[in-house]
């Protein structure tokens, strides 16, 4: 009796294929990581700047514009507040 076992093996192609869609998906994930902190960055800066004109110590989004976010939309919010309200 013999086993042929060619159609379990996957072929190299077909693994060096799904390693380079990998390794995209980490670089898209990592670039993406990068404009997500730089956004922060800029609207931490913009939120002091905007409550320092208007002589309020920290900006708070009662209308939450992170509703889509679930329940994780209200912490992502006084997590943003947190970051604005910290003095450099």
């Amino acid at each position: 009796m013999t086993l042929q076992i060619d159609s379990l093996a996957i072929s190299t192609d077909e693994a060096q294929t799904h390693e380079v869609k990998i390794d995209q998906l980490h670089e898209q994930v990592v670039s993406l990581d990068a404009d997500i902190l730089s956004a922060i960055e800029l609207r931490t800066e913009l939120v002091r700047k905007l409550a320092a004109a208007t002589n309020e110590h920290a900006l708070d989004h009662r209308s939450s514009t992170f509703d889509d976010l679930g329940s994780d939309g209200s912490v992502f919010s006084r997590m943003l507040a947190r970051l604005a309200s910290v003095t450099r």
